[in-house]
This record gives structure tokens, sequence and C-alpha cells, in this order.
């Protein structure tokens, strides 16, 4: 199933579904605009500090126009198909648009990524390649010494804004930057509540559409498309397919979330970070500014990766409890192998005592190499979960 005629006949789906599918041409039009642009290689880098310096973040995704030559030419096998896209991006696609990069801890592929590029750069000192900062954030252990590690780290990003952007960063700046990023994340979640269990006007390609396409818009604007689109959806007819909750590898394009809708599924629910994971834990705007960001660092949705069985198996309990999903998919790209970790204490503790069928799917990669295969396991369990109700 491709994109509904009835979303696109909404002037802000249209809007956000641009913004989705030409994030260079947005990066090019901030650039000629004379807009100074903060590349993000990592999912927990808080805008609002880029903000507050009157810099624009932009969220680096992977490059998928092509064959990536790049990333075959400098990237071992280890690297998987996303970090290979973002290589790509970083040291073709993008080349020469963007003039300073942050790293952070979100996954231990965006250090090899940060080493890889500080060493290509000094191989080839011609290239066009940005200035880059890495943000060592601890992101598992929630204690007095996390949040001052995170709480400095956030430090030495504040004084990189001022520096890029010739502006000092007032607490006062701060505060306003977190008050519109957290009108942003409660637009999101207003969207998101669209996917409900009571009736579901919004299929996964359409949300996926719509909050990846915020993320390449400035913040303003992102939020009133979002309240806009957010009323085109409510007088959406109900989205098709048996509701499915995601859990896995990032998804940056909609192929996916598109072959499962064509094979009865709708993914109602995700926990990476083109999804929920983006809006599903505000700042304490109470609290000092700094601290309140780095508490929420800290606050977030677990990651496999990162974060404990424990606490991946109660975070993913009250998603489950929320979106009341039929299915459920563990899916995993080559070497992107961590949700293995806490798969089977998801299975015997959520999914088994629930009755909810699952799949796992691994060893995927961009393009999809056996497509039907993944459609005929999607359809199967989109039967079993039928069976099951």
């Amino acid at each position: 199933m491709a994109i509904r005629r009835e979303a696109m006949g909404g002037a802000a789906f249209c809007r956000l579904k641009e913004a989705y599918d030409g994030r260079k041409a947005v990066l090019r039009r901030w650039k000629s605009g004379g807009k100074k642009v903060v590349g993000l290689m990592g999912y927990d880098i808080p805008e609002e500090i880029l903000l507050a310096a009157g810099l624009l973040p932009f969220r680096i995704t992977g490059y998928y126009g092509g064959e990536r030559a790049s990333a075959e030419k400098y990237l071992e096998y280890s690297f998987g198909s996303v970090w290979k896209g973002l290589w790509e991006s970083l040291t073709s696609d993008y080349e020469g648009l963007i003039e300073r990069v942050v790293f952070c801890s979100s996954s231990d592929m965006f250090l090899k990524l940060f080493y890889y590029l500080r060493a290509l750069g000094g191989l080839e000192p011609e290239r066009r390649l940005p200035e880059m900062l890495y943000l060592d954030f601890e992101l598992t252990q929630k204690t007095f010494k996390t949040q001052e590690r995170n709480e400095r780290e956030l430090r030495d990003l504040i004084a990189a804004a001022e520096r890029w952007s010739g502006n000092a960063v007032s607490a006062q700046d701060l505060r306003a930057a977190i008050a519109l990023c957290s009108e942003y994340r409660r637009a999101l979640r207003a969207f998101n509540a669209l996917r409900g269990p009571e009736r579901c006007t919004v299929t996964g390609s359409e949300a996926l559409t719509v909050i990846g396409g915020s993320m390449f818009m400035e913040k303003r604007e992102a939020t009133d498309c979002l309240r806009r689109v957010t009323e085109e959806a409510r007088k959406w007819p109900d989205a098709p397919g048996v509701r499915v909750y995601y859990a896995g590898s990032v998804q940056e394009t909609t192929e996916v979330y598109e072959l499962a809708e064509q094979a009865g599924c709708n993914i109602a629910g995700e926990d990476h970070d083109m999804g929920r994971r983006m809006f599903d834990t505000d700042v304490d705007e109470r609290l000092e500014p700094v601290s309140a960001l780095a508490e929420r660092l800290i606050k977030r949705m677990p990651v496999s990766e990162k974060g404990s069985i424990r606490a991946r198996v109660r975070s993913l309990g009250r998603e489950l409890d929320e979106v009341r999903p039929d299915a459920f998919i563990t899916f995993m790209n080559n070497n992107d192998e961590a949700y293995v970790w806490d798969y089977p204490s998801v299975k015997a503790e959520l999914l088994e005592k629930r009755g909810i069928p699952d799949i796992v799917v691994q060893k995927q990669s961009w393009p999809l190499m056996e497509p039907q295969a993944l459609r005929t396991q999607l359809e199967a369990l989109a039967q079993r979960a039928k069976e099951a109700k």
C-alpha cells in the first residue's frame, strides 16, 4: 500500500512529505538562505542547545539514492546498511553542504564513524569534511555521576555552539528553546495518538512520513504543520491491517512499513529513533536548563544496545499497554543485532503472557535483498494475528 489519497489530499501532510522526501533540498535551502546548520549524528543530541545559539540542527540520515561507493571503499563488513548510508551522506552526498557535525554515544557505531571520518580527514586533507564534536553521554546508569557527566558534555556542546554561531547562550535562551521543543513534542504526541487502538486513522508509512518530515523543518513551522495534519488525519478513513508493534533497527525510509501494509499489517507503534522514541519524554522545565536536558537523556525510552534487559522489558510493556497491538515484529539489519540481547525476555515476559504472535526478521539490508520473502513472513504474521483474536 502506498500513501493513501486521503493523506495526499491534505496540504499539511504534503508539506511534511515534501520535507521527508527532499531532505537534501531542505539542507540546500537553509544554506542558500544564510542559515548556520549543524549536522546531527546520534539520536540523543539536545537540539535545544543549538537552537538557543541561533543554529539549525539537521538530522543526518543515510544515502538511499543508489550505490554507496564511498562506504564500500572505506568501511568493512561490520558496518551495517544504516551506518554505510550515514557515511555515504557525509563523505559524498552532503560533502561541502555541512560544515559542522555533532556525534554522540547513542550507538557505539557513531563513535566508530567519528574515528573513521577523523582518520579519513588525515589521509585525504583535500576533502571538505566538517568540523566534528563527539559527546560521550552515559545513557544507561541513572546515578548522580551520570547526571554530572552528561551535564559536563552538554556544557561542551554549549561552548561549541557559541563558537560556531558567535552568540552567547544564556539560561533564558535555553529555556525558550526548551519550551519550543516541548511544544513540538506535544504536537508529535497528539498526532501519534491517532494511531491508537480505539480508532486508528493513520498508517505506519503515513506516520513515519509525518514524524520524519517534521525533523527536516524549522521547529515552529514543524509544530504548526503537525497541528494541521493532526486535524486533517482525524477525518481520514480507518487504517486497514492488523495492528503491529515494531522493535528493531531504525527505519529512515517507508520501504519496510509499506511492505508490511501490503502484507495486511499496519505498524501502529515503534521504538526506533525515526518514530516514537523521538517524543516519548519531555524536558522538565522547572529545573535549571542544563540539568533538565541532562536528566532527559537518561529518562528516554531505552534502546537494546544501551539499555538493560529489565529496562527494555519494562519500557516495551508500557508500550504494549498503550498501543495494544495484535502482533509484534523484531526487525534487525545485518550487523545490527542488538535486539537479540533482550528478545528472549521480551518474548517470555510480554508476548507469550499476552498471547501476542511475533516474528524475528534478521540480516536485512538496504536495498532489501529478498522483499518477497519478507512479505511472505509478514503475511503469515497477519494471518496468525487474525486467528489469535
